[in-house]
């Protein structure tokens, strides 16, 4: 008799694992919602306790009510600032109350009726954890003189039901590799395999949750869908739930994945743009498998498209005809139809209602129907944009106004492949005086394939895209801040593109080239080279070797060439950098193209550092190894209002053959708006020295400090920033308020000539700049502010206002000595990380 009770009472529950689906939100049946006017009446939440809960944490269970106080600024007692800016706009009104009511937070006014609700909402969520005897009450306590109330929620958990075992049943006539895929994989953490039934797995009493039972259903289905099994659904899957203990519960999952399909015939209907209605048809030349006895076919209907070559279909297409139903495969020949840009919309549907079973034997052909719509072929797009540039110059940044034309055919040769011809025009100024005037364009053509020999990369590594882009580009500029004219840079590149996940993907730079003409215009060396170089009377920068590299860098045409290879995996939105990560690796080879010209070709047996460029002048290339680290982990806080951002860098450049320097370009600097933020540009470092020579006057110039001109050839930084949002809809935007603190440097690295120079005439001696492990921890330059950001949806500006907490170099300019004095602003557009 007290078996039949115990049964009764917990049942043997068959669920169509709709068992797992979420409960709709109980809805108030005794009491009705206050209206505003009631609420008026009721008093203010001041807190909301939770208690009681040891196996689920308060965070979770407060998201799953609705009952909560108004949120405190840095959790002072009181200090409701968003409450009072709604109240604000309320007292106020108009359209300039709306603003303010937007961007603030309604009184948090105490709703009998809602915290009803949220008690059933906790009691049905904690059903779903395996808490069945749960029992959640409320206490409200008033407090009658300020007229504010503390609601506290006192659950009593009860003892947890447990899962003891879970058994696949239904699986014994399918294929070995399906029934591996489903009984070998499992959702569950402490699942081990059953030593009396294969298809049975014990759980070592895992705690029962109902969205872990629905991600193990999901798990099958997709399981099923990728073996062959089209049809199967969620009624194909049921639980049957037993109760050999009332606080354990074994669980029957119950398959029946109807019949194994095969692809069968494939037929692309493709329609255009064109006001014309032109049909052609084509047999696709594709691999099909036809060992089950039959021979699928892959036709195209193409109309109102005269451009659209078939061999984009066949490059598309991710299955074989006649092999065993996959939807992974299905959807993957989707994402590279949308991949091409060559369409406007693509679907991808299995026909179940046109099955055909062959007569020879039990294979059962799914028809698989592709439509697709192509967009226009040719589009003109002009354009005006707003750029910051980051200058070494008596302001750190300059802003600029810039038009563009863009000319786009999306289908060039009829495989997909786009070409883009983008040409520009910008004009800066430091805000007394225009600074530069700036010419480009740049003509690319993407291709969504991979290129001779590269074939093989996508049969090897088999990404879900694949791509080859070809661009050139030319620039010409002038900066009269610095008296210098860029007569011509040059550029051409051939990088591979691989997304092998939705969020990884490989570029490898197979040939990245640039050639650079600089020139000096009147007063370079007044306007620039002094100010750099000192004006060489035994001060500023004395050594001979840096003080020709630094010309070099500036005035010598140079040639530079580079193989890369960079692993990105990026889950982070690009502009609001909110949540997920940017994680990014890349190594490179620079300069051996002119490396094997000049000892090959130019002058065989020997080399020279050069090689011959135009009318007559030698180009300088300098051979070098890059390689760098850098990984960014964005955080969410306070149920979405804050983010905590985290970034930590770190990179190294060496030079061989003759040269001892890095190519200026690929060096290394520190300190600026998206660096070490209480420096300015580049003047941070090298290490613990600075760029003066001993007994030079070491104030800081009309930019902040002494930039460093050279470089360096490693860097090593972290930063960390709090982004809390303060006020929300004010002049469309968000308003964010950030706490930041910044370290890093640069150094030389070991072959690197360095700046050190012996103590004479009783001057100090001065530091190399190159980097040591024992000293680099002291030679770190610390920062640390608070800024503003103001995001509208797609434009962020960016104010920070940064402090040096700790100097490395010998101006020993931090706030320790000059007491919070002179502070480094910045202006930007976008995060800084």
């Amino acid at each position: 008799m007290k078996l039949l009770l115990r049964l009764l009472s917990y049942g043997i529950a068959l669920v169509v694992l709709g068992l797992g689906a979420v409960p709709p939100v109980a809805t108030a049946q005794e009491r009705p919602s206050l209206t505003t006017s009631d609420l008026d009446d009721q008093p203010l939440i001041r807190r909301v306790r939770i208690t009681g809960n040891d196996a689920i944490s308060t965070s979770r269970l407060r998201q799953r009510i609705q009952t909560q106080a108004n949120r405190r600024v840095l959790s002072i007692p009181g200090f409701t600032w968003w409450r009072w800016v709604y109240q604000f706009g309320d007292t106020i009104g108009g359209r300039v109350g709306d603003a303010f009511r937007a961007s603030g937070e309604a009184p948090a006014y105490l709703d009998p009726a809602v915290i009803d609700n949220d008690v059933e909402r906790l009691r049905v969520f904690y059903e779903q954890q395996g808490f069945r005897d749960a029992d959640i009450t409320v206490d409200v306590e008033e407090d009658p003189e300020d007229h504010r109330a503390t609601v506290h929620f006192r659950i009593d958990e009860g003892p947890p039901t447990y899962l003891r075992s879970l058994e696949y049943v239904g699986l014994r006539g399918l294929p070995e590799s399906v029934q591996e895929e489903i009984v070998n994989v499992s959702v569950f953490d402490e699942a081990t395999p059953s030593d009396d039934n294969r298809f049975k797995i014990d759980l070592a009493g895992e705690r029962y949750e109902t969205p872990r039972l629905l991600e193990e259903r999901q798990r099958i289905l997709r399981a099923l869908r990728n073996g062959g099994y089209a049809a199967v659904s969620r009624d194909s899957i049921r639980a049957l739930v037993f109760t050999p203990q009332p606080d354990s519960f074994d669980v029957q999952m119950r398959v029946r994945p109807g019949p194994r399909y095969r692809f069968g015939d494939v037929n692309f209907e493709v329609e255009g743009p064109l006001a014309e209605g032109n049909t052609r048809t084509a047999m696709l030349d594709v691999a099909v498998d036809s060992s089950a006895g039959w021979t699928p076919t892959v036709s195209a209907t193409i109309r109102s498209e005269r451009r659209l070559s078939p061999a984009l279909l066949e490059r598309a297409l991710q299955f074989t005809p006649g092999d065993y139903y996959s939807q992974e495969q299905l959807l993957a020949t989707k994402r590279r139809l949308e991949g091409t840009g060559a369409f406007t919309f693509t679907n991808l549907s299995p026909q179940l209602s046109d099955t055909l079973r062959h007569s020879e034997g039990e294979d059962v052909f799914l028809p698989i129907r592709v439509e697709a719509r192509t967009r226009e072929r040719h589009q003109l797009r002009a354009e005006t944009f707003a750029l910051q540039r980051e200058v070494v110059s008596d302001v750190e940044s300059e802003l600029g106004l810039g038009v563009g034309l863009t000319y786009e055919n999306t289908n060039v040769l009829g495989g997909g492949e786009r070409f883009q011809m983008r040409t520009a025009a910008s004009v800066a100024t430091n805000l007394d005086s225009l600074t530069s005037v700036q010419l480009e364009a740049e003509p690319s053509l993407t291709l969504p394939y991979l290129v001779y020999p590269f074939g093989g990369l996508d049969d090897w590594f088999s990404p879900i895209e694949a791509r080859t882009r070809l661009s050139l580009s030319g620039l010409t500029a002038r900066r009269d801040d610095l008296r210098l004219r860029i007569r011509a840079r040059l550029g051409a590149q051939l990088r591979l593109e691989l997304d092998h996940t939705e969020s990884l993907r490989s570029l490898i730079d197979v040939v990245d080239l640039t050639i650079s003409n600089p020139d000096t215009l009147d007063q370079f060396s007044e306007r620039f080279l002094d100010r750099v170089l000192g004006p060489g009377d035994g001060t500023g920068i004395t050594d001979p070797v840096q003080r020709r590299q630094i010309v070099e860098d500036y005035t010598e045409p140079q040639f530079n060439s580079a193989l890369r290879y960079t692993l990105q995996s990026i889950t982070a939105n690009p502009l609001r950098r909110e949540r997920g990560h940017v994680y990014e690796g890349s190594f490179e080879v620079g300069n051996v193209i002119p490396l094997a010209l000049d000892w090959f070709a130019f002058s065989p047996g020997s080399l020279t550092s050069t090689v011959p460029g135009f009318g007559g002048q030698s180009l300088l290339y300098r051979p070098y190894l890059r390689g760098q680290v850098d990984l960014r982990r964005y955080l969410r806080l306070g149920g979405g209002r804050s983010t905590l951002a985290l970034r930590a860098f770190g990179g190294m450049a060496h030079p061989f053959g003759i040269p001892n320097v890095v190519p200026f370009d690929r060096r290394y600097f520190s300190g600026g708006g998206t660096s070490v933020r209480g420096w300015g540009l580049r003047e941070l470092g090298p290490g613990s020295t600075t760029l003066l020579a001993p007994g030079a006057d070491m104030q800081p110039s009309a930019n902040g400090d002494v930039a460093n001109i050279l470089g360096g050839d490693i860097k090593l930084e972290a930063n960390v920033e709090l982004r809390t949002r303060v006020i929300r809809g004010l002049l469309a935007a968000n308003w964010l308020l950030t706490g930041f603190a910044d370290a890093g440097n640069v150094w030389f690295g070991p072959r690197n000539p360095g700046l050190a120079t012996a103590a004479a005439d009783g001057q100090p001696e001065r530091a190399s700049g190159r980097f040591q492990v024992a000293t680099a921890p002291r030679e770190l330059g610390v920062g640390a502010g608070l800024g503003l950001r103001i995001a509208w949806e797609f434009f962020i500006v960016r104010l920070d206002l940064a402090y040096r907490m700790h100097d490395p170099s010998p101006l020993n300019n931090d706030v320790f000595r000059n007491g919070f004095r002179d502070p480094r602003l910045h202006f930007g557009i976008g995060h800084s990380f």
